[in-house]
């Protein structure tokens, strides 16, 4: 006859325990495949060698680096007197050679390059490095767990935007020559937020701050502070963590049902017990 639950018999909670051992198994394993799912999506829309974009000459342009270093102060000064509107006009050429002059976006030399501004985008050339597949680290490196880098390379259209007291870019298409990027990744990709280490910094922090707009107009990119209006707050911390939150739902949900389930076990398997022990009880 087949092993039946009794108040001596541990049968219920082997079951309990064995099945919970192999949910929490799969749980580790889902995640651990995670990565590598994520890696092989990559790698069919990205390359494993870089395309440097050019970038601006700063020599013999000292004069036109000058004049844009003149510009950015007065408008920062502007900015101070909370009683005064300020506004800067940038334009790609402005864009391309504050890339190639200031330390601030070094690392975006090589790697962005704005094509042109039109009359509601900037059009971007990229070769943005992503984290590829996951591997043991080699000699030399950091951790137990690295990666080689992969990159995407192809232009994007998008929208300078305010956000949270943070000058971000707002990503509202990228081509890809010869592939099709996936609408998960677009959603995680949809914000870039390439000032986001200067929010604390004693310079361009209050100036982020104090501006109210950012847009494109004319051909260029405009940035302001137009005295009473407020910074907009039209993009959330959810919003910049779209793709990691997703997964973290996923996640939890997983956790819950295996919680739930190990949860009813225990109760069936304690209710059973209780009953047999009454029953043994009454004979």
């Amino acid at each position: 006859m087949p092993p039946q639950a009794t108040a001596r018999s541990p049968f219920a909670g082997c079951l309990i325990f064995i099945l919970a051992l192999l949910i929490m198994i799969g749980l580790i394993g889902f995640t651990a495949w995670m990565p590598f799912r994520q890696a092989a999506e990559i790698e069919k829309f990205t390359k494993a060698s870089p395309a440097p974009l050019a970038v601006e000459p700063t020599e013999g342009n000292e004069a036109k680096v000058n004049a844009l270093v003149e510009r950015l102060e007065a408008f920062r000064t502007d900015l101070n007197d909370a009683a005064k509107p300020a506004r800067i006009e940038l334009t790609a050429d402005d864009l391309n050679l504050a890339i190639a002059a200031f330390p601030q976006v070094a690392e975006l030399r090589n790697s962005f390059r704005i094509r042109e501004i039109t009359a509601d985008a900037l059009l971007i050339d990229i070769c943005y490095q992503l984290n590829g597949r996951p591997r043991l680290a080699k000699e030399g490196e950091e951790g137990f767990m690295s990666s080689d880098p992969r990159y995407l390379i192809g232009t994007i259209k998008g929208r300078p935007q305010l956000a949270r007291r943070e000058l971000a870019l707002q990503v509202e298409a990228l081509e890809v020559p010869g592939a099709t990027v996936p609408q998960g990744f677009m959603e995680h990709f949809s914000t870039l937020r390439l000032f986001e280490r200067y929010l604390k910094d004693p310079v361009l922090g209050p100036v982020m701050a104090k501006m109210t707009r950012a847009e494109i107009k004319d051909g260029k990119m405009i940035l302001a502070r137009v005295p009473g209006e407020n910074p907009p707050e039209v993009v959330s911390e959810a919003t910049f963590q779209q793709g990691s939150q997703r997964f973290l739902t996923l996640l939890g949900g997983v956790a819950c049902v295996f919680l739930a389930f190990a949860a009813t076990m225990v109760f069936l398997g304690i209710r059973k017990q209780k009953r047999l022990e009454k029953e043994s009880g009454g004979n």
